[in-house]
C-alpha cells in the first residue's frame, strides 16, 4: 500500500519512513502518499462532558514490517493508551538498545523532554489525549507521580482496566471502541474529584499568555499563597506553573512554524513571547535537545514525531 485517504470520520495517514510527500489536515479530506506503507490514524471529539479533560480519543493501527523508531516531542498533555496489537518498546534516550517493553496498557506523563519509541509488527492502539490536569479526575493520583514517566495502567487501575481492554479487542470496529472507552472515561470523571478552581484558573491564564507569565500575580488575583498555588498545580498537573507556561511557549514555536519551509527565528520569537532568539534556542534545546534549525531537517507531518535512525 503506498496511500490512505483522509476522509470526513476523521481517518489520517501516520507516514512510517522518510518522503511523505503532502500533509495531511484531519477535516479536508486529503491524503499522504509515501514511498513504502502508512498506519491509519484516525481521532473522534468527545462529548461536551469529557472535554474539559480529554482533547479528542485516537486510534492507530498497521502493519510494520521493519521498526520505525520515533523520537516524540513533550506537548503538554497526557496520553492514555491501551494496546490491542504487539508490545511496543520505550527506548532510553540516546541508547536505543536500552528499553522498556509495554505490552497491555500505560499512560505518558507530563513530559519536560522528548521520549522514544519503537515499533514493529502488528500496531492496534486506541487512546485518549489528556488535557493538562485531565488525568486527575481520572485517577485521583497527585499527577506528579506519572511526571516524565511511562506507566503500566494494571499497576494503578488492576483488573477494571484489563476489562476494558477485553471489550476494546472484543468490538466490531473503531466507533464501539471509541463509544466504549468514552462511557469509560465519563464514569471515572464523575465519580472522581475535579481540578480545583485555582488550578482551572492558571491553566486558562497560561494557555492565553503569550508573556511571561507571572506566577505570584496568578495567585494574589485567586487570591492564594504562591505556595499553595504551586502544591496544587504539582498535585493536579504534574508540573509547576512556570514549566508547564515554558512547555506551552515551546510549543506555541512549534504550532508557529508548522511546515513553513524558511523560518524568521527572530519574528518567531516576537510573536511566541521570547525576550529575543537566542531565548528561544535556549528553550528549544532545553524541551526536545535540538537546535530549531536541526529540527526542521528531521520535522514530518506529525510535528512533534521526529523519526530516529
Amino acid at each position: 500500500m503506498n496511500m490512505s485517504i483522509v476522509n470526513g470520520a476523521g481517518y489520517r495517514s501516520r507516514p512510517l519512513l522518510k518522503g511523505a510527500l503532502i500533509d495531511c489536515d484531519l477535516t479536508t479530506g486529503r491524503a499522504v502518499r509515501h514511498a513504502r506503507f502508512v498506519l491509519i490514524h484516525r481521532i473522534r471529539p468527545v462529548s461536551p462532558a469529557l472535554a474539559p479533560h480529554v482533547e479528542h480519543l485516537w486510534v492507530a493501527r498497521g502493519y510494520l514490517p521493519a521498526d520505525w523508531r520515533n523520537m516524540i516531542l513533550p506537548d503538554g498533555a497526557m496520553e492514555l493508551i491501551i494496546n490491542l496489537g504487539d508490545p511496543q518498546k520505550l527506548c532510553t534516550l540516546g541508547n536505543p538498545a536500552k528499553h522498556t517493553i509495554f505490552r497491555h496498557s500505560w499512560i505518558s506523563g507530563e513530559r519536560t523532554a522528548p521520549i522514544v519509541i519503537d515499533e514493529i509488527g502488528y500496531v492496534h492502539l486506541v487512546g485518549a489525549r489528556l488535557r493538562a490536569g485531565g488525568a486527575w479526575p481520572l485517577l485521583a493520583i497527585p499527577l506528579r507521580e506519572f511526571t516524565n514517566q511511562v506507566v503500566e495502567l494494571e499497576t494503578i487501575l488492576g483488573r477494571e482496566i484489563g476489562d476494558l481492554r477485553d471489550q476494546l479487542g472484543e468490538s466490531p470496529d473503531d466507533d464501539s471502541r471509541f463509544d466504549l472507552l468514552e462511557s469509560w472515561l465519563i464514569q471515572r470523571t464523575r465519580s472522581r474529584t475535579q481540578p480545583t478552581r485555582s488550578v482551572s484558573y492558571a491553566l486558562r491564564i497560561i494557555h492565553g499568555e503569550l508573556d511571561a507569565v507571572r506566577i505570584g500575580k496568578i495567585a494574589d488575583t485567586i487570591g492564594i499563597s504562591h505556595k499553595h498555588l504551586l502544591r496544587e498545580f504539582d498535585r493536579c498537573v504534574g508540573l509547576t506553573p512556570k514549566l508547564f507556561a515554558r512547555l506551552c511557549a515551546f510549543q506555541r514555536v512549534i504550532r508557529s512554524v508548522g511546515h513553513t519551509a524558511e523560518v524568521d527565528w527572530a519574528d518567531t520569537a516576537a510573536t511566541c513571547g521570547y525576550h529575543d532568539q537566542a531565548h528561544l534556542i535556549h528553550e528549544f534545546r532545553a524541551f526536545s535537545g535540538l537546535t530549531p534549525a536541526y529540527y526542521l531537517t528531521k520535522r514530518g507531518p506529525f510535528l512533534n514525531y521526529l523519526e530516529v535512525e
